[in-house]
């Protein structure tokens, strides 16, 4: 892992660089730290350890328009993301020649200093309600053309009939039962109905991250900061207060709610609609992994948990702090 990052760092103006592997997800991650001047910073090497993570996201207009949107983010102090940093070239996304896994793209953005989010912070309620706040920021700033017309991922209807076809091998790969994909079916048919209302709403839909997980925020003191804007892209902006939530304890989530809800208009009516957007995007979830038995292990043991709440979520009963 760490020779590619050498290669990688080699493009872009750092003098002594000491390089740590991160992981290796959606993205190959390092942190680099240059002996020189003590700066540091994110590498990312665009190259999906499954499959299922390939997408708009890693491709060239795809990362220009992440740069683009980070930088968008910053310079109108919408929130505190991450800054994309240039290659020697003046350029923000660098070909990778790769000769292991062949070419594909890197990109380089500051390291933002904090802890990640643990959920036992003497503060949490807080960094909870804090969180919210950030998110109807987030969602506030689609509101204008800055940000439109970006090449990302789009979360919706379509993405719920590709999961849908996706998912089918997890029935023949053992993952789950014929019972519960029909279970999810159901569910995702629910919430396809509950999208067409979204769609007569005002102000329902625009640029999310869409990758919500408390690895994914970094805390400064009480002040949350989203990272990884990797997967982010076109949804429903109830699809980060859903996945918000469940990143967060259950006993937490009010102050979350009660954040967004203080920049947001938030009404108690959209708990359901939250509840399907929790759903959409655990079943997306789902078949990103599907196909890969060295990473779809979670999924089997999370299917068998999700079951009754599906089951609830259909018979009309409220699951909102269960999920």
């Amino acid at each position: 892992m760490i020779k590619h990052a050498e290669q990688v760092i080699s493009f872009y103006p750092v003098k002594e660089p000491v390089i740590e592997f991160i992981r290796h997800n959606e993205n190959m991650t390092f942190k680099v730290t240059d002996a020189a001047d003590g700066k540091a910073y994110l590498l990312r090497i665009h190259h999906p350890r499954t499959a299922g993570l390939s997408g708009t996201q890693h491709t060239l207009e795809g990362l220009k328009s992440e740069v683009y949107l980070l930088q968008e983010l910053n310079r109108r102090k919408v929130i505190r993301v991450q800054e994309p940093a240039v290659n020697h070239a003046g350029e923000y996304v660098t070909l990778y020649p790769s000769g292991e896994f062949g070419p594909c793209y890197a990109t380089v953005l500051e390291w933002l200093e904090g802890a990640v989010l643990t959920g036992e912070e003497e503060n949490i309620g807080r960094i909870a309600y804090t969180l919210g706040e950030t998110f109807a920021e987030l969602h506030n700033a689609s509101g204008g053309q800055q940000l439109s017309g970006l090449t990302r991922p789009v979360y919706g209807v379509q993405s719920i009939d590709a999961a849908i076809e996706e998912l089918k091998c997890g029935i023949a790969g053992g993952v789950y039962t014929q019972e519960l994909y029909d279970i999810i079916v159901e569910v995702l048919d629910v919430i396809k109905e509950q999208l067409t209302e979204l769609d007569a709403r005002q102000d329902s839909w625009g640029i999310i991250h869409a990758d919500v997980q408390p690895g994914n925020v970094i805390v400064q003191g009480a002040t949350p900061h989203l990272i990884d804007f990797c997967l982010s892209g076109y949804g429903y902006y109830l699809f980060d207060v859903g996945s918000a939530s469940t990143a967060l304890k259950s006993e937490l989530r009010p102050a979350f709610l009660e954040g967004y809800s203080s920049r947001r208009d938030l009404t108690i009516d959209d708990m359901r609609y939250i509840e399907g957007q929790i759903l959409m995007d655990v079943f997306i979830s789902y078949a990103m992994f599907i196909r890969d038995p060295a990473s779809n292990g979670w999924v089997k043991e999370h299917a068998v948990k999700v079951y009754g709440k599906c089951k609830d979520f259909l018979a009309g009963k409220e699951v909102y702090h269960l999920l």
